[in-house]
Parts: structure tokens; C-alpha cells; sequence
């Protein structure tokens, strides 16, 4: 975690700072060192509690992240008028939200169609 944490934050103020050759260092030194620092893990013990925890984490943070992209983005569009150059923002938020959703949903049909999932006849 630290590893991408460090990462993450040399490639952040490397764009800050407009090097884009130090982003791409970083970037791949970072993808490095998480390899190096996976490979000498032997054994993973993962229950299915953490499982659990770790799909309900990901649907909740997709689903606060579409739904707040959407929103913002709906309202720098409709705020075009006072600030015109949020329009361009507004549209790639929302967009962005769209196309979220819409992978969303195409992966949830293709693992619900891979696994098996068989609807419940009880009426």
C-alpha cells in the first residue's frame, strides 16, 4: 500500500509540475517495486468474509463515484452560463458516469451469466 501511495503521489506532483517523463519514471518504478514486493509473498490467507468486504467496498465507492460525477457534471452544465469553462468539465463528468455505469452493468451480466446464477422460482 505504501508503495502506491508513493507512487501515486510522485506521479500527481510530477504532472503538477508539467514533467511528464518523471510521471512515466514514476509510474514505472512504482509498478516495479509492487511486483518486487508481491513475488516474495509465498502464501495469501484471504477468507470470504474479506472477500465480502472487499465487493461491497468496490459497489459502494462505484456507485458514490458515478453518482457524484453525475450530479457535479449535470450542474457545471447547467451552469454554463455565469461559467462557460466548466461546460467542457461538466460534460466529461458526465460522460465519465455514463460510461461507469454502463461497464458496470455489462460486467454484472457477464459474471451473473458466468457463475450461474439462477432466478428463484417461489411465488
Amino acid at each position: 500500500m505504501v508503495v502506491i501511495v508513493a507512487t501515486v503521489a510522485v506521479a500527481g506532483w510530477s504532472a503538477v509540475i508539467a514533467e511528464v517523463p518523471l510521471v512515466l519514471i514514476s509510474a514505472a518504478t512504482g509498478g516495479f517495486l509492487f511486483y518486487l514486493c508481491r513475488s516474495r509473498m509465498e502464501e495469501v490467507v484471504v477468507d470470504e468474509r474479506d472477500e465480502r468486504v472487499s465487493e461491497r467496498a468496490a459497489k459502494v465507492a462505484v456507485e458514490a463515484f458515478a453518482a457524484a460525477s453525475a450530479l457535479v457534471g449535470v450542474l457545471f452544465i447547467a451552469a454554463r452560463d455565469e461559467h462557460p469553462g466548466l461546460m467542457n468539465v461538466g460534460f466529461a463528468l458526465a460522460f465519465s458516469a455514463s460510461a461507469l455505469m454502463i461497464l458496470y452493468s455489462a460486467l454484472y451480466g457477464y459474471y451473473n451469466r458466468r457463475y450461474g446464477y439462477e432466478p428463484c422460482d417461489e411465488e
